[in-house]
């Protein structure tokens, strides 16, 4: 047997315990790369009471820590290290303390383990420290990206693009989840056609799948999302006012969290939905299954989406779906085939679009068949992992030749 290729892989997201659902595709990746002779190992944050060093399986994790007390090592695995980092004087201090214990830790561990290859996963934080270690280590380096960080790279104008730049020139290849996420970079002028590809998230079919145990209920609408404004989930809310005076029995679910939180709160309130539309918090992926095997539909309406990852699970749990005709939803939603698409921030399209669905459920099977066998031969774990093992040894024989 050939000796193992040990891949480094930079990330600010990983699962902290087994129910968290932090950068869970990424430890998919790194267990289903583990059975294909590659032994992958994790550099991430730290937090509160995790070791710094554990091995999960055939996956060893380390944790730089960039605070003395644990208790202020916040700045990752909560959703908003931008508005941290940007919302308080000492935000940017403590960005920069983070990026200096991350980038040692990378380069500690490179050494030690022996590393062949080093892979990043989204631009900012990973991107850096990776732009900062090709200046000393030559090994091929791949980089992949989610969505949001592209989005902040859009926002910096030409500055980011021009930082950025001579990673792109290092990279055996950029993996990217949606053609939106392709596209923007190459309107960006970050990287050439050449080192980009469209790669999307793995997802677990042992924890998504159709559950016949479970009772579809043919009037509830559920959303998993952020509570953002990218999101729209208060599109959703006013769309769903609609639905209600048609079909009294109508019920929406939103699991989330997120700073407009309150505000939503206040508009079902308002529209006087308190008794229709419940909040939860954002739970487990073995409990969300069981929350998309109820739905009698899934909608998500954001704008410039990355990818979509609430409609491609729900897909592969039998659920129809509704999305925006935005970002990489595209990607997933084939309009009247895989799903219906509504044009971003139009109510009264979102709410024809739920009741067409709640009224035909012949319709919506015939959507939902669709959408399941294009998301088990699209998203399943093991091909898409292969395809990321394919990348991996064409980067090593491309350096070494």
């Amino acid at each position: 047997m050939t000796k193992p290729v040990r891949l480094l892989l930079l990330t600010h997201n990983y699962p902290r315990r087994r129910d968290d659902y932090a950068g869970v595709f990424i430890a998919l990746l790194a267990h289903r790369l583990s059975s294909l002779n590659i032994k992958p190992i994790v550099v991430a944050p730290h937090d509160a009471d995790l070791p710094e060093r554990e091995d999960d399986g055939d996956v060893r994790i380390y944790r730089f820590r960039y605070a003395r007390n644990q208790e202020r090592e916040t700045l990752a695995y909560r959703g908003n290290m931008h508005e941290q980092v940007l919302g308080s004087p000492l935000g940017p201090l403590r960005f920069y303390r983070f990026l200096k214990a991350f980038e040692t830790t990378a380069r500690r561990v490179v050494e030690r383990e022996q590393v062949d290859l080093i892979a990043g996963h989204w631009l900012v934080p990973s991107g850096m420290i990776m732009k900062r270690l090709a200046r000393s280590v030559s090994l091929p380096m791949i980089l992949s990206s989610h969505g949001t960080d592209i989005r902040l790279l859009a926002r910096l104008g030409k500055q980011g693009p021009r930082y950025f730049r001579p990673l792109s020139r290092r990279l055996h290849r950029w993996t990217v989840v949606s053609s939106f996420l392709r596209d923007q970079l190459l309107e960006l002028g970050a990287a050439d056609q050449s080192i980009l590809e469209v790669l999307p998230l793995p997802h677990n079919e042992k924890v998504f799948y159709r559950d016949s145990q479970i009772t579809r209920q043919d009037n509830l609408i559920v959303a998993v999302t952020r509570f953002t404004s990218q999101k729209r989930v208060d599109v959703l809310i006013r769309a769903f006012h609609w639905v209600v005076r048609e079909d009294h029995s109508a019920r929406l679910e939103l699991y989330g969290s997120g700073p407009l939180e309150a505000e939503l709160r206040e508009l079902i309130s308002e529209l006087g939905l308190e008794r229709q539309v419940i909040i939860h918090e954002p739970i487990s992926q073995q409990r969300l299954r069981e929350v998309y095997n109820r739905a009698a539909v899934v909608v998500l309406n954001s704008y410039r989406e990355g990818f979509g990852l609430a409609l491609s699970e729900a897909m592969l749990c039998g659920a129809p779906v509704i999305g925006a005709a935005s970002g990489g939803i595209t990607d997933i939603i084939e309009h009247e085939k895989r799903g219906l698409l509504v044009e971003l921030d139009n109510v009264n399209q979102l709410a024809e679009a739920i009741l067409r669905l709640l009224k035909n459920k012949t319709f919506r099977d015939r959507l939902a068949e669709h959408g399941y066998r294009f998301a088990r031969a699209t998203y399943a774990s093991g091909p898409l992992a292969g395809r990321y093992a394919d990348i991996i040894c064409a980067a090593l024989t491309t350096s070494n030749a």
